[in-house]
């Protein structure tokens, strides 16, 4: 009985170390490949860890890297990065594009960037950047009141919802995009009026 228990924990213990069935260890051509691609492109800089994930058909494998510039001190308490992803290509060439995100963070250096800050997606004033996140917990509560109105974010209006980049809209106004604990996403038009902020419009791709 002591044996069946130990071969059962055992088992239970291999389970949890192995990879899950959507993401595995890089093979050494992968490895290879994308070393001299980054040999090419950036001689001298740090290769950064290389993840194989599959894609959302769940058959065919993506292999992706990324890494950030070191951060940029902003408007206090703003902070800004650069970030490049690395992608293989169906031909096995590798892209690479690179994105600003911004942060709040009250410290004087701007340490390590947080798994929560906010692509920017479009050139925005740093104080503006400033309000917008400092503002936004309470924007997308009254976009929640919109959204009960849109036939297409109604479903999702009370889910759980992460800032993930600020941008403009199409009219010019001030676009925060947000994305809910199941996936869901919603735009958020926020109208600046002197020192206020009004959530206009929302929007549900």
């Amino acid at each position: 009985m002591r044996y069946v228990v130990f071969l059962a924990a055992m088992a239970a213990q291999a389970a949890m170390a192995a990879p899950g069935a959507d993401a595995r260890a890089p093979t050494l051509a992968e490895q290879r490949s994308f070393e001299q691609f980054m040999q090419r492109t950036a001689p001298g800089a740090p290769v950064p860890p290389l993840r194989i994930e599959r894609g959302h058909d769940g058959r065919k494998w993506i292999a992706s890297a990324s890494s950030d510039a070191p951060p940029v001190r902003l408007v206090l308490p703003l902070c800004r990065v650069t970030r490049t992803r690395y992608a293989q290509q169906a031909d096995d060439s590798w892209s690479a594009d690179s994105s600003q995100h911004v942060w709040i963070h009250h410290t004087t250096s701007c340490g390590t960037p947080p798994a929560t800050m906010v692509e920017l997606r479009a050139p925005l004033p740093e104080i503006d950047m400033l309000r917008l996140i400092q503002a936004q917990g309470e924007l997308l509560q009254r976009a929640r009141l919109l959204m009960a109105g849109n036939t297409s974010c109604a479903p999702t209006r009370s889910r759980n919802f992460q800032l993930r980049a600020l941008g403009r809209s199409p009219d010019g106004m001030f676009l925060l995009a947000y994305e809910s604990d199941i996936g869901s996403k919603v735009d958020v038009t926020v109208r600046p009026s002197r020192a206020e902020l009004t959530a206009w419009n929302v929007n549900c791709p």
